[in-house]
């Protein structure tokens, strides 16, 4: 799925309904997450990834 929303070489006419797989799938996963309980940690490991991601996005704006 991912590799047929972002091919370059493929038209929009391709992508878009790849990309609205993804879509289906992060929304079905978000459902999920939403019925979940909450665990002990889980806040402290949802934090870090959310710094981890940063500074990702961080080192990628500087090094690209």
């Amino acid at each position: 799925m991912y590799h047929g929303a972002t091919d370059p070489h493929m038209t929009g006419f391709v992508n878009w309904p790849c990309k609205q797989d993804l879509y289906r799938v992060k929304f079905a996963v978000d459902e999920m997450l939403k019925n979940a309980g909450s665990f002990v940690g889980e806040a402290e490991w949802l934090e870090e990834q959310e710094k981890q991601k940063m500074w990702k996005a961080l080192n990628e704006r500087t090094m690209g």
